[in-house]
């Protein structure tokens, strides 16, 4: 990622802004700085919650912020090399080249290392391949801490996920409910009676011949609606290869005794003017239907399951608390030490970084992505995002997903909640400690502002809010749905939730490579369905945006290095504050393990024997887990 500093001299800017090599800061803020946001309303996006910059005292962007910013991102890069991209030096043949994966990944060669691998003048580059094998998914597992050697007996297993029809069935929603809680996938929807009504009509003959009048009427009719996505067009990416995913919904039948759920109809539809297909298990083409349910289901995680709900949504509430919190506001010392960095990422993201550091998905650029989070936010409320209303909107109950312990067949559902429950105890706490009754809530003219800015149209234009906050329940809630999201966020960075699963990428998919679509009937070889997977440079693309997350340390971690109790955020005055701050970073720091053991454990049953010791890249990764949203 050393590119993102091409238009700057590091170590110049390194010396004005006081930076010590090696040392890693939060963008500075000074005495005339303040947030601003662009103006989407005047770009015609009325439904997106403002996304906020650091302003110099003109108003403009400023510089100092953007330029940290980009030495802390190229800093994440550099220490992510001597771990995980050195350890891709295993050598794949793919189209009759043979390199190492770095080089099949990125075309270059291995940092550092030997020039490159004799293969003059190849066509094409090693970054631009379909794969000959679909195990060849395992590029980007890196032999640092033995990711490579302990994750090796699945790659059959996931590989038959692409190309054996039963296997591709069976695994679809638990690849999904036990490995997307980076991408929030908290999808699936109960089908109600309104909702069959209009897929009988979409689905056509499938809905009668796969029984799913009787499946709704007994509540095992389930679905997840990808539509929105049905308006992104096919994406020509700068090095020549096509990026797509169509809309699609799939539609699943539950098991009532085990709980399991399994895919039986998916539509697909596209801007192409054609009707929308619609595939079953039957149909030649399932297995590309699968994928594009995959697909889909993994662009909707990235840019709105994890960052409209986690980035947008919070750097909105975060500018308008800057802005209208008082210096030495009582609720500081809760909110800002994790509110650092993500105002800052999300705006050079935007405008400086996008090609360097986003996904490989079908979003082009900033335009792209603000039509889509626009058209999402459409009459969402910003309760909406937390876990028990997404339940309650999607007729979701943990009886139906209960088959020993709450959750345990949608996991990623009980990791949310129990994520929700150690953020809501810590707020509680302090929320009931610096104010003493409703009527000082009521009476914080300081959090009455913040409230009234975050909800206007011309301000932080997040929908929903309470009109104004009079009791600590209120605000207790409030403020651990915004504390939630930067909590949660940083599930993503523990190499469990990304090693081995999401880095075998055809598991999840930032794109399709063609943007033909087959008809249900159509027959696609294994090689016929390997060219619309991702190729080998899109899958570097995934490989440095993971790698990004955990072969970094975070700037500041959530849990000091020293221990939960130590650096404490509240004066000795407010003991029972830092005694719930305390508690807050003990029970996140049990979850890590938690998590890990439970990853171990389902990793075990997908190789079908006991679970053995946590592997080395799984252990000691409470650490990884940041303060705030950094990336």
């Amino acid at each position: 990622m050393s590119s993102i500093l091409h238009w700057i001299e590091k170590e110049l800017l390194e010396k004005a802004l006081h930076v010590q090599p090696g040392e890693v800061r939060d963008a500075p803020r000074s005495k005339t700085s303040f947030v601003k946001r662009l103006p989407l309303q005047e770009w015609g996006f009325t439904n997106c919650p403002a996304i906020p910059y650091w302003a110099n005292e003109y108003g403009d962007p400023d510089f100092q912020h953007i330029v940290a910013t980009l030495i802390n991102l190229n800093g994440r890069a550099e220490d992510a090399e001597p771990t995980g991209y050195h350890g891709l030096g295993t050598v794949y043949t793919i189209d009759g080249q043979k390199n190492n994966a770095y080089e099949f990944l990125y075309d270059k060669p291995l940092p550092p290392g030997p020039a490159k691998n004799p293969n003059p003048d190849p066509s094409p580059p090693p970054n631009e391949l379909t794969l000959d094998d679909p195990t060849q998914f395992t590029l980007p597992w890196t032999t640092y801490k033995d990711v490579y050697t302990d994750s090796l007996d699945l790659a059959p297993r996931f590989a038959d996920t692409l190309t054996n029809r039963d296997v591709a069935t069976q695994s679809f929603w638990p690849t999904i409910a036990n490995f997307g809680l980076p991408y929030n996938l908290l999808v699936l929807a109960k089908v109600d009676a309104a909702r069959a009504r209009v897929l009988e009509l979409e689905l056509g003959a499938a809905w009668t011949t796969e029984g799913m009048s009787a499946l709704q009427a007994t509540g095992l009719l389930y679905e997840i609606d990808m539509s929105i996505l049905a308006s992104l067009e096919p994406l020509t990416a700068l090095d020549g290869t096509v990026r797509f995913t169509p809309g699609t919904v799939t539609v699943l039948k539950q098991d009532p005794t085990t709980k399991a759920l399994t895919p039986i109809a998916i539509t697909v539809a596209t801007t192409d003017g054609r009707p929308q297909r619609v595939y079953t298990g039957d149909d030649n083409a399932w297995c590309y239907a699968l994928q594009a349910a995959k697909t889909s289901s993994t662009v909707w995680g990235i840019w709105l399951g994890h960052v409209y709900h986690w980035h947008i949504v919070t750097a909105a509430m975060q500018m308008t608390m800057y802005n209208e919190l008082p210096a030495g506001h009582k609720l500081y010392a809760l909110l800002e030490p994790q509110s650092q960095s993500l105002i800052d990422f999300d705006f050079v993201l935007l405008t400086h970084l996008w090609n360097q550091i986003s996904p490989p998905t079908p979003v082009p650029g900033y335009l792209s992505l603000l039509e889509l989070l626009d058209k999402f936010a459409d009459g969402r409320k910003f309760s909406d995002d937390d876990p028990q209303s997404e339940l309650a909107l999607r007729g979701l109950d943990v009886d139906d997903f209960t088959v020993r312990t709450p959750w345990d067949a949608y996991p990623v559902v009980g990791n949310l909640l129990e994520i929700w429950g150690i953020t809501e105890d810590y707020v509680s706490a302090v929320v009931n400690d610096l104010y003493g009754g409703d009527g000082d809530v009521e009476n914080d003219t300081g959090l009455q502002k913040w409230m009234k800015a975050a909800g206007a149209r011309d301000d932080g234009n997040v929908r929903g809010l309470p009109p104004g906050i009079q009791t600590r329940a209120q605000l207790t809630e409030v403020l651990t749905s915004i504390l939630y999201r930067v909590t949660v966020h940083g599930a993503g960075s523990l190499n469990p939730a990304v090693n081995p699963v999401l880095s075998f990428v055809a598991n999840f998919p930032p794109c399709l490579q063609k943007a033909a679509i087959p008809e249900p009937g159509d027959e696609l070889t294994r090689q016929q369905l390997l060219e619309f997977l991702p190729h080998t440079g899109t899958m570097g693309g995934m490989t440095t945006f993971y790698f990004t997350f955990v072969y970094s340390p975070p700037y500041k971690p959530l849990i000091p290095k020293a221990g939960p109790a130590a650096d404490p955020y509240f004066p000795t005055t407010q003991p029972n504050c830092n005694k719930a701050l305390v508690a807050y970073r003990t029970a996140i720091q049990t979850f890590v393990n938690d998590y890990a053991v439970a990853w171990n454990e389902t990793l075990a049953r997908m190789r079908g024997k006991p679970a053995g010791p946590l592997p080395p890249s799984a252990e000691n990764q409470a650490g990884q887990w940041p303060l705030s949203v950094e990336i």
